[in-house]
């Protein structure tokens, strides 16, 4: 079988886009491993996850999430949720930023 060549041009321009789509959408910013200090601030991670409401902060913008911390340290939380993609996100954010629901 071969392919249609009536759609070829259509289809390669929506895979085009759907690529360009996936690699432009916007990852939250993560705390960095000098803020984190896990060498001197332990990881506690819960057998389960616990819910929670928090600020992630992404390149663009704050957005306030709906998700649930799966792990901690003193000063920072590590907030997982599902984006208005459907997609999980992962973030660690500082612990003011998060409420428990």
């Amino acid at each position: 079988m071969g392919t249609n060549r009536r759609y070829a041009d259509h289809y390669d321009r929506l895979m085009t886009q759907r690529i360009t789509e996936v690699l432009i959408r916007p990852q939250p910013v993560s705390l960095s491993p000098a803020e984190l200090d896990t060498d001197h601030d332990e990881v506690t991670t819960p057998a389960t996850p616990v819910s929670v409401r928090a600020w992630a902060r992404y390149p663009e913008t704050p957005a306030r999430v709906e998700g649930r911390a799966i792990a901690w340290t003193s000063r920072a939380v590590h907030v997982e949720w599902v984006d208005g993609n459907g997609e999980t996100q992962r973030a660690w954010v500082w612990s003011s930023a998060v409420t428990k629901t």
